[in-house]
């Protein structure tokens, strides 16, 4: 007999415990009474007032477990995905969006790799990289630079385009952008460059969704909002409006917005390894 006093049987036609969905998706009970409160899975009551997840909730805990664990998302963030994945209308991409599904579908071609080769060598799943090469899921900053790394290429060569001139004008309406998981980035030159500038526009509570390193040298000047960027295990910077960082690329850093409002920045590499 269950604890509760229900026959097993009719206990799991009510749905899962905590501690049984809990064991399935590999977290802790406890980890799933936070996720409840944060309104990221929800349960139903029994009569006698305890709570069960059915199916669906099941799904759906198993999917915030791997953007949590994998994608390394905060709880901001994984509500955006999940109500992009929900079914609702798409957003309609802009018109200098780039569709970066088909650039990293292409890429992978290009290396003769498989979708579970290049999921065992970036740690994402095969299944995940099949949504993301289709634009049927987002992808962190971090994730997007590890495939572009493991494809030998970078995310700044996916978004750039030949520069016929010597000098570049780029109007505001002509930046080529990519967006996901709540961070747009701007393409602010093209061509070869020594430096490769970009603006960042971070929504509150979203981020590069864990951290990563690169060759060179990056410079961050805050214009408005704020954004925390973490320098390995040992550094952690605040910048708000007026503030600047300049920092070695090949630290492990990560960044997001720890704020109530949408962070921008100017974001400058160089060379252009990101």
């Amino acid at each position: 007999m269950a604890s509760n006093g229900r026959a097993p049987g009719a206990r799991r036609e009510l749905g899962y415990t905590v501690g049984e969905v809990a064991r399935i998706a590999g977290i802790s009970p406890t980890t799933v009474r936070v996720w409840e409160r944060q309104g990221l899975v929800s349960s139903r009551r029994s009569p006698s007032g305890y709570r069960y997840f059915g199916e669906e909730e099941l799904d759906r805990l198993r999917r915030v477990a791997y953007l949590r664990g994998t994608e390394r998302l905060n709880g901001a963030a994984i509500h955006r995905v999940l109500a992009q994945e929900s079914g609702q209308p798409a957003r309609r991409r802009s018109r200098n969006e780039i569709p970066v599904g088909q650039r990293l579908r292409r890429l992978r071609q290009q290396r003769g790799l498989t979708l579970e080769q290049a999921a065992s060598a970036t740690g994402l799943s095969a299944s995940f990289l099949s949504l993301a090469e289709r634009d049927q899921t987002g992808i962190s900053p971090a994730s997007l630079h590890k495939l572009a790394d493991s494809y030998g290429a970078t995310l700044t060569s996916i978004m750039r385009r030949a520069a016929p001139r010597i000098a570049q004008l780029k109007r505001p309406d002509r930046r080529r952008a990519i967006r996901n998981h709540g961070v747009i980035i701007e393409q602010l030159v093209d061509g070869q460059t020594v430096m490769d500038p970009q603006i960042f526009t971070v929504e509150p509570g979203a981020g590069s969704g864990g951290s990563y390193a690169h060759t060179g040298e990056e410079f961050v000047y805050m214009i408005r909002g704020s954004l925390e960027i973490v320098l390995g295990d040992r550094e952690r910077y605040t910048l708000r409006a007026g503030d600047s960082l300049y920092y070695p690329s090949t630290i492990e850093h990560q960044w997001r917005n720890p704020g109530a409002e949408t962070a921008q920045a100017l974001w400058v590499n160089t060379p252009p390894s990101f």
